[in-house]
């Protein structure tokens, strides 16, 4: 029974009896409790304020690639929080049971490290110093560093799902593309053309087939191998374009026959802005069957009337400004294409020195310098269909690829026997006067590298597998000597 209620009805003289008669029996009675659910909750957020402590879990954390002294692992630090469902549900039974003192139910959020933890994470997080994971599809490539591999590891064991997660999430932004349709415009009588685009598949990232991919890489690397690049395929859902490419003409341009690639990072501005030129020059040129094409000629003159600018160009034996530097990278990208291509090279040069651009993603001795007359790098159309050059150059990225379009007669074309040999050293750095710079600032504009002696041999086969040609290249690099702008 209710002791509230007791007395509360009727006429004043029944409650008062009602009243007397309780005192007299003693009979025991209850009290019915209320509470305000909001006073409540206010009073578990102030708590909360006082019991609630933010934590971090145990990381890997290698501040230099490829150093381990600058690896560091981090414990974690244990963190706390007040459950508020739990410790409201608790509050509630004690009103119910008279209990004055209660425990509050607080979580564990994070937590941290042993001594003999920390050990064991650094030996594992050690065998990822000097690795990296290079996962490739066509010309779509990604490299996960031996810093990033380690942020993506809990410790003590396990991936940290958040990181990789992270990661792939980035690179399915970067691989979604809508399938691209080809479009080719251009007068049949003079083979000027207007308009290239070429066909693209469209490609999507297969987030959960590339996580098992990475998660199965890594866990090579704690195995032990000896590899330093581990790779692995970089999973892409593709979506053809609906037109081909043969469906836009009657030349024969109907598929992609060869590809090469340069870099040139630290390149000065002029310099990149001389690439850029001598791309647009060179894009769009169609070389007709049995034709030989001539660089120098398709690209013509160079220098500051047709928007040349000068630049570190390679000259008697030594470097110094002159309009058109960088035109080389272009040249040598090209010479990449006709090798992958297995086209017929009548004239290559190397040039006088090693130039560091070409070296960013190929060994030494792939490269062809121009300049004017006869120093020209030129190759045949061996082929009985046209072949569109389609070059590229990205000015932010500072890569460039040139494409041949043509048809393929089923030719196979390979690289084989590279070696270097006759080493010598680099020369003294050498620094170059210049007003573009602040009194006394350097801005270093090319990289020494020794002289070596360079060859390779380029065995192209035909389509029942015989061999075609083989040709080799041989190239003998002066000592080159790393470059500062000064200014003065």
């Amino acid at each position: 029974t209710d002791a509230y209620g007791i007395g509360r009805t009727g006429s004043i003289l029944s409650r008062l009896v009602v009243i007397l008669r309780q005192l007299k029996l003693k009979t025991p009675y209850t009290s019915r409790l209320v509470y305000s659910p909001e006073k409540l909750s206010f009073m578990l957020s102030e708590l909360a304020k006082e019991v609630d402590r933010p934590g971090t879990e145990p990381t890997a954390n290698l501040k230099y690639s490829n150093s381990p002294n600058s690896l560091n692992i981090d414990p974690g630090k244990e963190g706390q929080k007040l459950s508020l469902p739990g410790t409201k549900e608790r509050i509630l039974d004690s009103l119910q049971r008279r209990e004055h003192n209660i425990d509050a139910v607080i979580a564990i959020t994070s937590s941290t490290l042993s001594d003999s933890e920390i050990e064991s994470s650094k030996e594992r997080a050690l065998s990822f110093v000097g690795k990296k994971i290079v996962l490739n599809n066509g010309d779509n490539s990604v490299i996960i560093t031996d810093q990033e591999l380690i942020s993506a590891l809990k410790l003590p064991t396990g991936i940290e799902e958040t990181t990789l997660n992270n990661i792939i999430t980035a690179w399915e932004t970067k691989f979604y593309r809508e399938a691209q349709e080809p479009e080719f415009k251009y007068d049949k009588e003079t083979l000027e053309v207007f308009s290239f685009t070429p066909p693209l598949d469209g490609t999507k990232l297969e987030a959960q087939a590339t996580r098992v991919e990475i998660v199965n890489l890594m866990q090579q690397i704690e195995s032990g191998t000896d590899e330093n690049t581990l790779k692995g395929n970089l999973s892409l859902e593709r979506t053809a374009p609906k037109t081909s490419l043969a469906e836009t003409n009657d030349l024969g341009i109907k598929e992609n026959i060869g590809t090469g690639t340069s870099f040139y990072a630290h390149s000065i501005v002029n310099r990149i802005h001389n690439v850029a030129i001598t791309t647009d020059k060179l894009t769009l040129h169609i070389v007709r069957p049995g034709e030989t094409f001539s660089f120098n000629k398709t690209i013509g003159d160079i220098s500051a009337t047709t928007g040349y600018r000068s630049a570190y160009v390679i000259k008697n034996g030594k470097t110094e400004l002159g309009d058109g530097g960088g035109v080389c990278q272009v040249s040598t990208t090209l010479f990449r294409a006709i090798l992958n291509a297995g086209l017929e090279v009548t004239r290559r040069l190397p040039h006088s020195y090693r130039v560091s651009y070409y070296e960013l993603d190929n060994k030494p001795g792939i490269d062809a310098t121009v300049y004017a007359g006869d120093v020209d790098f030129r190759f045949k159309n061996d082929t009985d269909q046209h072949v569109l050059i389609y070059a590229q150059a990205n000015s932010q990225d500072l890569a460039m690829k040139v494409e041949l379009y043509g048809t393929s007669d089923g030719r196979s074309s390979e690289i084989v026997d590279h070696v270097t040999w006759n080493p010598k050293p680099a020369l003294p750095t050498q620094y170059i006067p210049t007003t573009e710079l602040p009194s006394g600032k350097l801005q270093q504009v090319d990289w020494s590298a020794p002289g070596i002696s360079a060859k390779f041999t380029n065995i192209v086969k035909d389509k029942d597998g015989n061999i075609k040609s083989e040709v080799t290249y041989t190239s003998n690099y002066r000592p080159w000597a790393a470059k500062f702008l000064q200014g003065v």
